[in-house]
């Protein structure tokens, strides 16, 4: 018997089916997450597709499943609800949540809502609510990130001058984990200007996805570039310092640490240097270390290392890419705010 009792809203990718794909390190799923956690009973869960259901079983065979959201929160009191649904879902889902029910934690998957009119909306709901709500930027939950941020803020490597990133599937979706870390790591992107849009799967789901220059205060330049991920699957970033460089390649599975040295072809000259490499940073199960930190929040003994308004920040950046791409004859830079 858990300590805490969880459901999932939505059986998809994120909330059940991920970890069904042998290549994935497990816990993948919110489903799988709280199953393995000896601090939580996975009580119930949801979608609307009946064969879901059978599937759920295979991971939680003790969890009820519903078709109806709404007769989950009628039958039972839970401590925390993950919400794994379509964004466009996420606000009334979690209306009817604070309605129907009373958990401590709402555990919401990224974007948190769909423009930043829904995630104003929000905060007013959440400050009349007894309820916290942490979103799901997976990749602050990964030791590996959470070093790079530590390199970054000590300045081990000196004063951060560029930020270089290539990606795929969109600026809603992609783009979410792309601004939070640069925001996590750097500081809030003030400026952008869009180059071009590239064709991506994530076209489907209304997601553009754009290759643009950022500014981040007055120092620091930045450049991403998108890329069709039915070529291939991208997600890379490079932090260009004063005194180093640090890669994360492989959707952050690795990273590689840079210094400055003697350059080895030409005197009088300096070059990049290989410090050291960390790799296989997944192997960690991002889900899984979000889990047991909401056990520490449940427990009073941490604050959430993500917010809401974290989460709300990548929405900001996105809105004005679109404006940028619609206004793009002018060739001038768009504000973030």
């Amino acid at each position: 018997m858990g300590q805490y009792k969880a459901a999932v809203i939505g059986l998809g990718q994120i909330g059940l089916t991920y970890d069904f794909d042998p290549k994935r390190e497990r816990p993948s799923s919110h489903s799988l997450a709280y199953q393995l956690n000896p601090c939580f009973e996975l009580i119930a869960a949801s979608d609307k597709r009946r064969e879901q259901g059978k599937a759920l079983q295979q991971i939680a065979p003790k969890a009820t499943f519903y078709q109806s959201m709404d007769e989950l929160l009628q039958n039972h009191a839970v401590d925390v609800i993950s919400i794994c649904t379509p964004p466009a879902h996420h606000l009334p889902a979690i209306y009817s949540i604070l309605e129907k029910s009373k958990p401590k934690v709402i555990f919401c998957e990224k974007p948190l809502v769909s423009s930043v009119d829904e995630a104003i909306a929000l905060k007013q709901l959440l400050q009349a609510a007894n309820c916290l709500l942490v979103p799901n930027l997976s990749r602050r939950w990964n030791s590996g990130m959470q070093r790079v941020k530590t390199h970054v803020i000590s300045g081990r490597y000196g004063e951060l001058q560029k930020v270089h990133a290539r990606y795929t599937r969109g600026i809603f979706n992609t783009g979410a984990h792309l601004f939070d870390l640069i925001h996590w790591w750097a500081g809030q992107i003030d400026e952008v200007q869009v180059v071009e849009r590239v064709k991506t799967s994530a076209d489907n789901d209304s997601d553009p996805s754009f290759t643009f220059t950022f500014r981040i205060g007055k120092n620091i330049g930045g450049f991403a570039e998108a890329f069709d991920d039915e070529q291939y699957y991208l997600f890379e970033m490079d932090l260009y310092f004063s005194q180093g460089k640090i890669e994360i390649r492989n959707s952050g599975d690795d990273a590689f640490y840079y210094q400055v040295g003697e350059h080895r072809l030409f005197s009088g000259f300096k070059s990049l240097h290989l410090e050291r490499h960390e790799s296989r940073l997944l192997k960690e199960a991002n889900l899984g270390n979000a889990v047991n930190h909401l056990v520490k929040v449940l427990d009073g003994l941490e604050q959430p290392i993500c917010t809401v308004d974290d989460s709300i920040y990548p929405l900001y950046v996105a809105e004005a890419l679109l404006r940028s791409y619609n206004n793009n004859c002018s060739g001038e830079r768009v504000g973030v705010y």
